[in-house]
Formats: structure tokens, C-alpha cells, sequence
């Protein structure tokens, strides 16, 4: 379908990191009919964001179909970014079951009610991991390998409602974008690796995975809007960094010690050790998992081409990121 700046558009996730950016995008651009879902009452939870007035904010839950089917009614085109970024194993029966849920809700009251298009923000996550070192196109798919993590199987199943409406006539196209960097609420998302690193952090995992900027991942979903990549999945990443490289760059941008220690298997096991008993006697979130540190220790290489070729993304160096990233921090603090 043809998208224009009077389209009506759907976007849940948009008070998240990644969100903020797209829908100032978005209203910067002339879409002047944005209806954005928030869980939350206040959705401009970070300090620079400009709640743009293209934006009508709509509080309420994937979960909630009644309110689904009633938003979504004279919609045109769903951005679906929304999703529980966690490597807790303590509730993975919830989150298996929601991520399903809630992508398969928004499929239904998209056909439903007539929706052409949808954009689901998946992650490369989702395309899995299966060898301690490897190429990963799109044409990968989750495998449950031991470098695989729970987060990942929720966007692979989310992805797998998605194609299911495409395959009963919603056009659909799949973005993965790799870790994400940029400014923001320095205390959630990956992100907050600014702030952790500018606060003391000894230890830098031993993998490699794909870097890439916000306003990348937010240019690659307004590419998808305007064009026509119905059926189509493509990995949104910058370049492929060692942990160690970008930790020591976000150290150098924010004014704070590098990181020494490299976190091998022998000292990720005791130190998983040790934060399990931590975590557990007070009663607080895990710092480090097995999940986590698995999935670090990994060299995955993934290949933009097809992004580059076909989505027409032009890629801002993951160096000028961290260091305009580590100025916007270093003025919050």
C-alpha cells in the first residue's frame, strides 16, 4: 500500500528507548497521525525527549483485545516495537506465553479491522546462534542452541505470529537490528552500559556481536515505511565489535576506567555463583545468568548486505555513537 503523511499509524513501544526516537522521527518527517501505546501513564520517561503533537499517547496493554480492536479501527500501518527486554529465567512461562500472546492479538485485530501493513522490530536475537563462531545471515533461523537466550525464542515467536498474518494477506516486513546505542534513559535498555561502566565495571564479556545506532535502527523503520519490503527480513546492524572494544569506548566517552578482567567460563561460573546467592538473599534481579553469559562468549558476525542493498541504510560508525552518546550522558550526570 502507499504511505502518506496523513496515514494513520500504530505504534506500540513508543516510550521505550528505541520508540522515542522513532516517532520523533516520524513527526520531524510531516506523519501527523501517530497513535502511540504505553503501558505507562507518564510515556516521556527520558529527559530530552519532545513529545512531539503528531502523537495521540494511548495508555493500556497488548494483552487488553478490546482496546486493540478499537484503536486499531481506521488504522493504516503498525510499528510494533514493544516487547520485555530480560535475561531473568524466574518468570520464562510468562514471557514465552505473552510474547505470543501479544503479537498474535495485534495481528488479529490488525486483520480485523483492516490494517495493511505492519513493521515488527524484532532482534537478531531472534535469528539465533549456533556455533562459538559464526557468519549469520537472515536466512538463519532460532535454533534453542546452548548461545541462544530466552529473550531471543520471545521475538522469534513474536516474529512467527507476524508471518503468520503475512501469510494471510498483511504485508509485513521483519527488522532485526543487533545491541543498540545512543542517548536515552541511562538506566534501562542497553544503554545503560553508559552509566554501569561510568559507575565501575571490571569485567568485559570474550564474544563479538553487531553494534548499531538508534537513529539507524529508527532510519531503517521509516525506509520500511515508505517502500514496498512486504515478506521481508532484514538484519539492522552497523558493525560486528568485540565486547571488549566497545566497552573500552564507551569507558573513553564517558571519562571511566576500563574494564581489565575478561570474563572467561571459569570465572563466569563463579561469579554466576555468586550473584545467584546475592540476588537471592536480597531479594533483588540477577545481574549476570547463565543466558547472558553464554550468549557473550560467542563471536557472532552479522552480515548487513542485505539492508545496505536493499533497504537502501546508510550506517553511522558505532565510534561516533558511543562518543555523542558518552557527551549526552556526561551532561546527566
Amino acid at each position: 500500500m502507499t504511505i502518506t503523511k496523513a496515514s494513520k499509524i500504530f505504534i506500540t513501544g513508543a516510550s521505550g528507548f528505541l520508540g522515542q526516537h522513532v516517532i520523533r522521527l516520524l513527526a520531524d518527517q510531516g506523519y501527523s497521525h501517530l497513535t502511540c501505546l504505553s503501558r505507562q501513564h507518564n510515556p516521556t520517561n527520558s529527559p530530552d525527549f519532545q513529545n512531539p503533537s503528531a502523537c495521540q499517547w494511548i495508555t493500556g496493554d497488548l494483552l487488553d483485545m478490546p482496546l486493540l480492536e478499537d484503536q486499531l479501527t481506521d488504522q493504516d500501518v503498525i510499528i510494533h516495537m514493544a516487547a520485555d527486554v530480560t535475561f531473568n529465567l524466574k518468570n520464562k512461562s510468562r514471557l514465552l506465553q505473552e510474547a505470543i500472546a501479544t503479537s498474535a492479538n495485534l495481528v488479529n485485530a490488525a486483520m480485523e479491522k483492516g490494517v495493511k501493513k505492519i513493521i515488527y522490530v524484532s532482534s537478531v536475537a531472534a535469528i539465533g546462534r549456533k556455533k562459538q563462531k559464526e557468519q549469520i545471515d537472515e536466512n538463519v533461523l532460532f535454533s534453542h542452541s546452548p548461545y541462544d537466550t530466552t529473550y531471543g525464542l520471545t521475538k522469534f515467536l513474536g516474529e512467527q505470529e507476524v508471518w503468520r498474518g503475512h501469510a494471510e494477506g498483511l504485508e509485513t516486513t521483519v527488522l532485526c537490528p543487533s545491541l543498540i546505542l545512543g542517548s536515552g534513559d541511562w538506566n534501562k535498555s542497553s544503554i545503560q552500559l553508559f552509566h554501569k561502566i561510568h559507575t565501575g565495571m571490571r569485567f568485559y564479556p570474550t564474544g563479538t556481536t553487531g553494534w548499531v545506532s538508534v537513529e539507524d535502527v529508527a532510519q531503517a523503520i521509516l525506509l520500511a515505511l515508505q517502500g514496498d519490503f512486504s515478506g521481508q527480513r532484514f538484519i539492522i546492524s552497523a558493525q560486528n565489535l568485540s565486547y571488549q572494544e566497545v566497552f573500552n569506548q564507551v569507558a573513553t566517552a564517558v571519562q571511566a576506567k576500563k574494564p581489565t578482567t575478561a570474563l572467561t567460563p571459569t570465572l563466569g561460573k563463579t561469579l554466576l555463583t555468586l550473584d545467584t546467592l546475592r540476588s537471592l538473599f536480597s531479594n533483588s534481579e540477577p545481574l549476570l545468568t547463565k543466558e547472558t553469559l553464554m550468549s557473550t562468549s560467542v563471536e557472532s558476525i552479522y552480515d548487513n548486505t542485505k539492508s545496505i542493498r536493499e533497504l537502501g541504510l546508510q550506517y553511522k560508525d558505532i565510534r561516533t555513537t558511543i562518543q555523542e552518546a558518552g557527551k549526552a550522558f556526561l551532561k546527566s550526570v
